[in-house]
């Protein structure tokens, strides 16, 4: 990786020593054409060095901001990580954006470079490039439909990339600025800032608390916009060699889901909630013998004992199958709390839906910068 740094100080930090000590591990997964791809630490690190190498030709470095207007896939993580270690600013960007907030955003973090995932990405950009000076370059991931397209700022990440460059390093401090979020669909919305001291913070509190550990698996559900995928998806797996598998597309969230079979879910309070309206819509449409035993098992889930268990093994474990929930030890959320019926109903399930950002049980120590970080993260979102 391209940094100079003490170890174990920065994100960027961490994953070199991974590199180092588990190259040929799996550490992320992606299906394309139907097929689950892995890619091991060691071929992360060639794709980030790769990366790290056209910043370094762009002329891009310490305190500029970079740009991600994608999809949560395995190329935006590995831009995150090549511009981190490059002593630059990541900011992700919602794909949902409109052009025009997705303008304000570039203005309002003078973002140098952008990395757009294709040729929907590429249109809203090119429509509200000329209202922000300081972009240079647009780095496009996905050049299908794009083969006759030319323009000079813009380029493919293939021809972007550098795998020969030097990466040249940075000497990263703590209180430098690493990644940078905007609210979705807030117009004007103002920027939150970590600092590579806020962040570690923020790993190293929500590790000890959530207590994943080598070899989890998790589905990356989440846009990396938020927090909850930036910091406590991507980074906080990469920290702990929790395997990230990324979506085929978002319309095949469930399928990836059940193929999967994740040991560990970081999500938000909407997913849960479309989870529990899937299982709502199939028992409605079920028998009425099916719906009896399913209103039967939650109740019977709920009370707990020696009824639970037989109601696991009659419905609520094929439930979780279903849900490609079957294998999962943890789930974990922040922002808006999970409805009170959802989490009644996941807890039937034999989930507990942890929120790390949720009040501290009595008498235990209280992180307050923690506590501040995300309540700023989330604040009027």
């Amino acid at each position: 990786m391209a940094l100079n740094g003490a170890q174990g100080t920065t994100i960027a930090a961490i994953v070199a020593q991974h590199v180092a000590a588990h190259g040929s591990e799996t550490i992320l997964r992606k299906k394309d054409r139907g097929i689950w791809k892995a890619v091991t630490w060691s071929e992360l690190d060639g794709h980030v060095r790769a990366i790290a190498g056209g910043l370094s030709q762009a002329g891009f470095g310490r305190g500029q901001v970079a740009g991600i207007l994608s999809q949560t896939r395995p190329e935006a993580a590995y831009v995150d990580l090549a511009v981190l270690g490059a002593g630059g600013t990541s900011l992700a960007i919602h794909p949902d954006e409109e052009a025009e907030q997705v303008g304000h955003i570039l203005r309002e973090s003078r973002c140098r470079l952008l990395f757009v995932e294709g040729e929907e990405q590429l249109d809203k950009t090119l429509t509200i490039r000329d209202s922000c000076p300081d972009l240079q370059r647009v780095v496009i991931f996905d050049m299908k439909g794009l083969r006759e397209f030319d323009d000079p700022q813009c380029t493919s990440l293939a021809a972007f990339s550098a795998p020969g460059a030097a990466a040249g390093g940075a000497t990263l401090s703590p209180d430098q600025p690493a990644i940078m979020l905007f609210p979705f669909g807030e117009r004007g919305g103002r920027a939150r800032v970590l600092s590579h001291g806020d962040l570690m913070h923020l790993l190293g509190s929500a590790g000890s608390e959530l207590g994943l550990r080598p070899g989890d698996e998790r589905l990356a559900v989440l846009p990396m916009s938020t927090l909850m995928e930036h910091v406590f998806g991507l980074h906080l797996a990469l920290q702990t060699r929790t395997i990230s598998n990324y979506l085929e597309n978002p319309e095949t969230a469930i399928e990836n889901l059940q193929e999967v079979q994740p040991t560990v879910f970081g999500a938000d309070a909407e997913a849960w909630t479309r989870l529990n309206e899937r299982i709502t819509r199939a028992a409605a449409g079920a028998t009425p013998v099916q719906r009896t035993l399913y209103r039967w098992a939650l109740r019977a889930g709920g009370r707990g004992g020696v009824s639970a268990g037989l109601a696991h093994l009659l419905v609520l474990n094929s439930v979780r199958r279903e849900l490609g929930l079957r294998k999962l030890r943890l789930a974990y959320v922040c922002g808006t709390p999970v409805p009170p019926d959802v989490t009644s109903w996941a807890k039937a399930l034999g989930i507990a839906i942890h929120r790390i950002d949720g009040p501290s049980p009595q008498g235990a120590k209280v992180d307050a910068r923690s506590r501040a970080l995300m309540e700023e993260a989330f604040s009027e979102t």
